[in-house]
């Protein structure tokens, strides 16, 4: 299974709307984002601990990088509103998050340290 995620991720960013059609993740980053992406939770995800998706957004954050407000924000925990975002665009707004950043994946705290070593 994990052969087929980059093959997956790849097509991901194929896909990627024409707003982000200045997105050119390299490799590395790609690597970095599954890995993140495989320890925090699926793409649709709503547990109820305040962050979302596969790549696990506070509201704020998602909201503060162009993501468009979620239903699933109204609802924390609540599995009749799955985080709707598409696994191209949660990718999309992890790469402009991560960029703020200065190129770090600090805003994922451990999990996103222990991706980028």
């Amino acid at each position: 299974m994990r052969g087929v995620l980059p093959i997956v991720l790849a097509a991901l960013v194929i896909a990627l709307p024409a707003a982000a059609a200045g997105w050119h993740p390299g490799t590395t980053w790609l690597a970095q984002a599954q890995c993140v992406h495989l320890k925090e939770a699926g793409w649709r995800a709503n547990t109820g601990n305040g962050l979302f998706g596969g790549m696990q957004f506070m509201a704020a954050t998602w909201k503060r990088v162009g993501g468009k407000a979620e239903p699933a924000f109204a609802h924390p925990g609540d599995p009749a509103y799955p985080f709707s975002a598409t696994p191209a665009e949660q990718l999309y707004r992890a790469w402009l998050l991560w960029k703020r950043d200065g190129g770090s994946w600090r805003s994922w705290r451990g999990v996103g340290a222990s991706c980028s070593s």
